[in-house]
């Protein structure tokens, strides 16, 4: 199978049963993992031998419906005590994420959408994960019968846009990325294109200074335009481009490339602890 990075893989998952079943209709138990695109397979990981995709159990995609008939309708106008049983507990709060430092360090995070089912307009809104596995799970704290789940990966460091190196190695942008992400999960909940509109939301911009102050003597860094050896203090942005000068303010919009391995593996390091320290303070 192809590549799949780490970043866009939820591994080392567990069901003890009753939420998937495998391609034949049995009920699945044990490790499964999450991709990107809401695929799940059995494995901890994508590859896990044996690895077989799983389905949502049916009677976890069809919420249960109260007929709206005539009789129902009178029933329930007559009788407002016994209404409150076709409610199947409270409608789900808003949930606005707050990603954590090891949530940039790692990329990504999840997020957990909820539709309500046959209202015009449209009603989705964000809600947490214990939400989300309540009503996927009909566990009866959340009305199950009127609202509709789904869940996605969301990009949140990086470029803008997809690029790719001198090696034709791609790298993944967090628009583009993120755009893909959004017209996947809007097969399962239609929508989804309008309510994400802001593409790099909760993202870090490419354009802020992620570490600065930094110094080489020389024998480090070349300057891409003229490949020429570069002495002085640099810095580096949020998508780990090294530029010229302390922080933005000193530069002259050079901007420098690593040596060697090692010294590019020290500034992806570098990159790694700034970001696990973004949102802790």
């Amino acid at each position: 199978m192809s590549y799949i990075p780490k970043s866009l893989v939820n591994t080392n998952l567990y069901t003890a049963g009753g939420e998937f079943v495998d391609s034949e209709g049995k009920e699945y138990n044990g490790d499964y993992h999450e991709q990107y695109d809401g695929q799940v397979f059995s494995g901890s990981t994508p590859y896990s031998p044996n690895r077989k995709p799983l389905n949502l159990r049916p009677s976890l995609t069809e919420p249960t419906k109260v007929p709206n008939i005539v009789t129902n309708i009178i029933y329930s106008n007559l009788n407002q005590n016994n209404s409150e049983l076709y409610k199947y507990g409270l409608d789900p709060e808003p949930y606005f994420p707050q990603p954590t430092g090891e949530d940039y360090k790692r990329g990504t995070i999840q997020r957990y959408f909820a539709k309500r089912a046959n209202q015009t307009p449209v009603q989705i809104i964000e809600i947490n994960s214990e939400t989300y596995n309540d009503l996927i799970k009909q566990g009866g704290t959340y009305n199950y019968a009127l609202w509709r789940v789904t869940e996605m990966f969301w990009k949140i460091t990086g470029p803008l846009y997809d690029s790719k190196n001198e090696y034709g190695i791609l790298k993944a942008g967090i628009v583009d990325t993120n755009q893909r992400l959004r017209e996947a999960a809007n097969k399962n909940m239609r929508g989804l294109n309008q309510y994400l509109s802001d593409l790099i939301q909760y993202s870090v911009k490419p354009d802020i200074t992620l570490v600065t102050n930094q110094y080489t003597a020389g024998n480090e860094f070349t300057i891409r335009q003229d490949n020429s050896d570069y002495i002085g203090y640099y810095h580096i942005m949020a998508d780990g481009t090294i530029m010229d000068g302390a922080g933005m303010a000193q530069s002259q919009n050079v901007i420098l490339l690593a040596g060697n391995v090692l010294v590019q593996n020290r500034i992806n390091t570098l990159v790694r602890d700034a970001l696990s320290n973004l949102g802790t303070s």
